[in-house]
């Protein structure tokens, strides 16, 4: 069974740059995401237009890529062909992440395939004009769940793209919010008007309508029955083998306020089955944020999650947090907890 402290003495302070840039590819549950695997729901036509979009936007990325003489003659000439950006807009469980994975893993590379949080970290990490140059050969750069959250986001954000499209560079990023909206209620807009507009300006808007996947297949706000009893839970750690966590809510939401964000994959990636112990009620917006990200990034690992609760699952977020700035982001984080929670109750324990 697996230590939190051990876990965390295990991760390095700093990530090596190169190593860091080489690990954006899409995580193991995005990594299999074909086209042709995408289901478009027939209810809503959006689905089936963005589908249609993206290939055909991959099969431009490879037309392009063939032609790579001339572009570097062109770059040469200081008349080498513009980037683009294409922005995947829609609520959460609609595929927008499945149709970024399946546009990645048929564009020719280089290529790079990151979350905005992982964006913004690089930036800081390397600089702008760092940044600039450890993608300027990337034909393209998929980012999911682009969403600004602080004015600094939003010159960061801007910096990348105008470097990116400047160098050829195609982004593309999945967001629940529209570009000109972003921000909004975290940050005065008004004061930011400018560089609001030129960001939304530098992506092609594709709107995809649709109801939350996920509850197609498992029950909408479930109660405690997706939850262990808490000695089963013990149990059920103490026989699934190697890679087992078994740890209690609050010493994880501590643990996780010691490390920066960036490094919650690392941790997420050393763990098989996550096992926790009495969750409740998030009270605290930062501890709140942290939690999102961590489960995001369970979630992108194929990490199997069971827990106990003293809480049903719709009240672990308060509502005054769904209702807020971040709602949206609250609101992808349950439906994603109760993706996992509910695979978890159902799947074997994983051994050896």
């Amino acid at each position: 069974m697996l230590s939190l402290d051990a876990l965390l003495a295990s991760l390095t302070a700093r990530p090596n740059p190169d190593a860091l840039i080489a690990s954006f590819v899409p995580p193991v549950r995005f990594a299999g995401k074909r086209f042709r695997k995408y289901q478009p729901d027939p209810r809503f036509p959006s689905q089936s237009a963005a589908l249609e979009h993206l290939r055909k936007l991959a099969a431009d990325l490879i037309r392009r890529s063939r032609r790579r003489l001339l572009r570097q003659l062109q770059a040469a000439m200081g008349q080498g062909r513009r980037g683009g950006g294409t922005y995947l807009d829609g609520g959460f469980g609609v595929g927008k992440t499945h149709l970024l994975a399946s546009l990645w893993n048929v564009a020719p590379g280089p290529k790079a395939y990151l979350s905005f949080d992982e964006l913004v970290y690089t930036l800081g990490l390397l600089g702008v004009a760092g940044t600039r140059s450890a993608f300027r050969q990337m034909r393209l750069v998929a980012v999911d769940e682009w969403e600004l959250d602080d004015p600094g986001n939003l010159k960061l954000a801007l910096a990348f793209l105008r470097g990116a499209l400047e160098d050829g560079t195609w982004v593309v990023a999945t967001s629940n919010t529209v570009p000109d909206e972003l921000g909004r209620g975290r940050f005065s807009q008004k004061d930011f008007a400018a560089e609001i507009e030129e960001l939304a300006s530098s992506f092609e808007v594709i709107r995809i309508e649709g109801e939350d996947f996920r509850h197609r297949h498992f029950q909408a706000d479930p109660g405690r029955e997706y939850f262990m009893d808490p000695d089963a839970l013990v149990e059920s750690a103490r026989t699934v083998g190697e890679g087992v966590l078994l740890v209690s809510f609050r010493e994880l939401l501590l643990a996780l306020g010691t490390i920066h964000p960036i490094r919650y994959a690392d941790l997420a990636d050393a763990i098989r089955s996550l096992h926790l112990q009495g969750m409740s009620p998030l009270t605290s917006l930062p501890e709140a944020l942290r939690w999102v990200h961590w489960i995001d990034k369970l979630y992108d690992g194929g990490v199997r999650f069971v827990a106990s609760s003293e809480s049903p699952l719709g009240e672990l977020i308060p509502a005054e947090f769904l209702a807020g700035a971040y709602g949206k982001k609250f609101g992808r984080c349950l439906s994603r907890m109760e993706e996992m929670l509910g695979e978890g109750a159902m799947a074997p324990s994983p051994t050896g």
